[in-house]
């Protein structure tokens, strides 16, 4: 381990003026700490208000930042991913322990077409209801996401696959009247992985949302998750695109500028030349 007195350029072995603000252990070298916080510590170090700027050969100057070890963020992180994992599976013992109602016939007349409602395309049992356009008469009948059809005009549905109920949906004659089996109580349904789930399987906040809006809790965290992994791999290339010295900057700048006014005039800029009628590379 570096020492006081040991000074370096190099992050990983610079003098011991840093210390945790969670375990609170001083003294401690650069590389105690992800390169990251150490490049922000020193960010911050720049905006102090009323930072003595006094300098001379009389004049010792110390500096002691503060930032989070690795060792108090590999620690948070596992408890975080252990107390994510406890409500995970408290979560799935109150799925398992939820009681889930038979689901309720319900009988609507349907007047005109297009009826404006979308059937899944996850299971091709039947005709489960995944969309209800707003202002069609399916949205004024009440139907709503998660209902399945049961009758059609009469006709039972029972052993149809989706396409055989389409087609009678189409061919019955108006106003028709519709028999759904609609979600049960202490239920709902998911409009991403499109089942009926029971109530614990969504939070709080998701089963005040529109039925057309709600998802699971499991669908919730695979988008998110996804979603991170996507900014992570744009980060990932911004940085690896991003010029690291002066001189690279002042290429990317030029590099830009040039990129702009191309777009504005339509010319396009041309590499090396003289002037015209002096010395040099100019036209002979």
């Amino acid at each position: 381990m570096a020492t006081s007195t040991e000074l370096s350029t190099d992050w990983q072995k610079s003098a011991g003026d840093f210390c945790c603000t969670i375990c609170g252990r001083k003294r401690l070298p650069a590389s105690e700490f992800s390169k990251k916080q150490v490049e922000q510590a020193l960010e911050n170090l720049k905006k102090l208000p009323g930072k003595d700027i006094r300098s001379g050969p009389d004049i010792q100057q110390v500096l002691f930042l503060s930032a989070v070890c690795k060792k108090c963020t590999e620690e948070k992180e596992a408890k975080e991913q252990a107390e994510a994992q406890a409500r995970r599976e408290e979560k799935q013992a109150a799925i398992s322990d939820a009681l889930v109602g038979q689901p309720e016939q319900v009988s609507v007349e349907v007047s005109e077409r297009p009826m404006g409602m979308a059937a899944c395309k996850v299971d091709s049992s039947g005709f489960v209801v995944l969309k209800v356009t707003e202002g069609k008469p399916a949205a004024k009948a009440g139907i709503r996401p998660g209902w399945k059809v049961r009758e059609v005009g009469g006709s039972s549905c029972e052993g149809l696959d989706m396409e055989a109920v389409q087609s009678l949906l189409k061919s019955a004659s108006l106003p028709a009247t519709i028999v759904f089996d609609s979600v049960p109580s202490g239920a709902d349904f998911c409009t991403a992985c499109q089942k009926v789930l029971p109530a614990p399987a969504f939070s709080r906040k998701m089963r005040t949302k529109p039925p057309d809006k709600r998802r699971c809790s499991e669908c919730v965290e695979s988008a998110d998750g996804d979603g991170k992994t996507a900014d992570a791999e744009t980060s990932e290339v911004a940085a690896q695109t991003k010029p690291t010295t002066a001189l690279g900057e002042l290429q990317q700048l030029c590099a830009d500028s040039a990129k702009e006014a191309e777009a504005v005039t339509g010319l396009k800029a041309v590499r090396g030349g003289g002037r015209r009628g002096g010395r040099g590379r100019g036209r002979h």
